[in-house]
């Protein structure tokens, strides 16, 4: 996959779901890197903490060696990470605080952050990036097939959407000019922040099944909130868990419709970026350059 050529071609439909998902979180067994032939561990920079209060946090490019990129190379851990809200306890503080990140990138509308404030070490620089979320609270389904579909639709919305791209613009570019470990997060770390990361490991140039593989890992991540937040929806509209099931987990035909809709509508990752997101090669070029080794 490059910038000129980026599709979504049947051929790389082919996929492990939940079991590569698995596999990718940082628990025990293989990683999705040993699969792609990659070694296990890196000594260099330590594996992104597990966080009890921080939904879905992780390291960008993965674990171990960190995720490979179609030329070969890999994408550098300890650059960026993903969460969900940053409403982090008092052990996860200090967690955080090993890290050393310097910025926070919050995607939420600022009503959203004010219900949900972050707590974070003192000292770290915290921008916005306001993104209107998918709203699937009132969403009542009929059945799975109707909650995918809308939920398909939805991201396919926020790919064209001006407001979406012009936010997610300003964060790449912010990602790109500042210096040292930078976070971006959302409510949950599923849908706006994982359209950052899917688009963080394009421009690393990472093979699009192992984005999509990436993008199912919220499923292993945040796997005990998803499971909440599905019971209490089902209950509250009256539909079987697996009816609304889609709207709360990570669905690989959901990322997959967003880079069919990147293409139908701008051609090639490039031109989404740089005509879609106004972001200037020389941004694109410092992002892979700190981002592959």
């Amino acid at each position: 996959m490059s910038l000129s050529s980026l599709s979504v071609s049947s051929s790389r439909r082919r996929f492990l779901r939940s079991s590569a998902s698995a596999m990718l979180f940082a628990g025990a067994g293989t990683s999705l890197l040993s699969a792609c032939g990659g070694a296990s561990d890196s000594a260099a920079v330590p594996e992104a903490p597990r966080l009890t209060s921080i939904e879905n946090f992780r390291d960008m490019a993965g674990t171990g060696d960190g995720y490979p990129t179609a030329d070969g190379r890999r994408v550098r851990r300890g650059v960026f990470y993903r969460s969900g809200a940053m409403n982090a306890d008092d052990a996860d503080l200090i967690a955080i605080q090993h890290l050393s990140l310097v910025t926070i990138h919050d995607l939420r509308t600022l009503n959203e952050a004010t219900l949900t404030p972050d707590r974070v070490p003192e000292g770290l620089l915290r921008e916005t990036h306001e993104i209107a979320p998918i709203d699937i609270g009132a969403e009542r389904p009929t059945d799975a097939a109707a909650a995918s579909a809308w939920m398909i639709d939805h991201q396919r919305q926020m790919i064209d959407d001006p407001t979406a791209r012009a936010q997610f613009g300003a964060l790449l570019t912010r990602l790109a000019r500042t210096a040292g470990r930078q976070v971006v997060h959302g409510a949950t770390g599923k849908d706006r922040t994982g359209w950052a990361a899917a688009l963080i490991l394009a421009i690393a140039d990472v093979p699009l099944d192992v984005i999509i593989q990436d993008y199912l890992v919220t499923n292993v991540a945040a796997e005990a909130q998803i499971a909440a937040r599905m019971s209490a929806h089902a209950a509250r509209v009256g539909v079987p868990l697996l009816a609304v099931a889609p709207l709360h987990q990570a669905q690989s035909a959901t990322i997959e419709a967003a880079f069919d809709e990147l293409q139908n509508r701008f051609g090639t990752l490039n031109e989404y970026l740089t005509r879609g997101l106004s972001l200037g090669q020389s941004d694109i070029a410092m992002l892979r350059a700190k981002l592959v080794h």
